[in-house]
């Protein structure tokens, strides 16, 4: 992967990245970018927090957030030390959903895009739905809130082509595989029923007469209280992906999150694909880790 400093194409010289990351997730900020680099040629300069770096097979734009030196690398170039420094990015059109919000922001009877463009973030959005109601106070980070929105209608936001979609889990996960990676399923695998009891919660809430309303309940759980969550916010809101395998392989950044993939004859959702490389004895190594799930009500 290469990494931009501009949009019109001027790259990052490939001999001074030491390492990078790129990630994408099924997640209010669905992509971020880490990569560290050698101190040389005024690469310091160029890569200052709030900057913003051009990377990916998207070409999408990514704000610094974070930088930090590391210590001296023990090599010497010319009568300089040479140094590395490891720099974080967020997809610049979502990066200020991490940011505690300097005004509160309350909403009712809006569309997700215009919570999304209240609480700071300018990407277009492909599909939307209603929202009842919003809230998130000042000081605090919005991703919560709008998680929060997204879990009560048991959806998640997903990048296709540069473009956000608000897709059901339940959709996500009907859609046709994109690779099959294997007969026999050999990856990294958790299962565990007790977890699952005590981290996906059912919901009930109280409605206008007082009457106790209620989700799903058919097992024993753990409950949560709802404040107005209707029936159907309280049965999206048991609705979940569940991670249960990771898996390794040969760099394939053609996988993103929220892609199906068959493994060992099921169909699983890519919840987190992380794709990346680093300098092994002068040759770049790249590979990827991707964790899957499947989705899972509370019933």
């Amino acid at each position: 992967m290469n990494v931009y400093l501009s949009e019109s194409g001027e790259q990052l010289p490939t001999d001074v990245v030491i390492r990078w990351v790129s990630r994408s997730d099924l997640t209010p900020i669905p992509r971020n970018l880490e990569f560290t680099v050698k101190l040389i040629d005024g690469v310091e300069k160029r890569l200052k927090k709030g900057t913003t770096v051009w990377a990916g097979r998207e070409n999408l734009a990514y704000t610094i957030v974070h930088t930090a030196k590391a210590p001296p690398l023990g090599e010497v170039q010319g009568k300089s030390q040479q140094q590395a420094m490891n720099v974080i990015a967020l997809l610049a059109s979502c990066a200020p959903l991490a940011n505690p919000l300097a005004r509160a922001v309350i909403m009712s009877n809006t569309s997700f895009s215009a919570v999304l463009r209240a609480c700071g973030a300018s990407m277009r959005i492909g599909s939307d739905f209603a929202v009842p109601r919003f809230s998130c106070f000042r000081g605090v980070q919005p991703s919560y809130s709008v998680a929060t929105v997204l879990q009560e209608e048991g959806a998640a936001l997903v990048l296709v082509n540069g473009l956000l979609k608000v897709m059901r889990l339940t959709d996500i996960a009907k859609q046709k595989p994109v690779d099959d990676i294997g007969q026999v399923d050999a990856s990294a695998k958790i299962e565990s029923e007790m977890l699952e009891l005590q981290n996906i919660p059912s919901f009930y809430s109280v409605d206008d007469t007082g009457a106790i309303v209620t989700g799903q309940m058919g097992e024993s759980r753990v409950i949560h209280y709802m404040p107005r969550g209707d029936a159907r916010q309280l049965r999206n809101a048991s609705c979940v992906l569940v991670r249960g395998n990771t898996v390794d392989s040969q760099q394939c950044q053609q996988i993103q999150a929220g892609n199906v993939l068959t493994v060992g004859g099921q169909n699983l959702v890519v919840i987190t694909a992380a794709h990346a490389a680093s300098q092994k004895t002068g040759a770049m190594e790249s590979y990827s880790r991707l964790w899957l799930g499947s989705v899972v009500n509370a019933t």
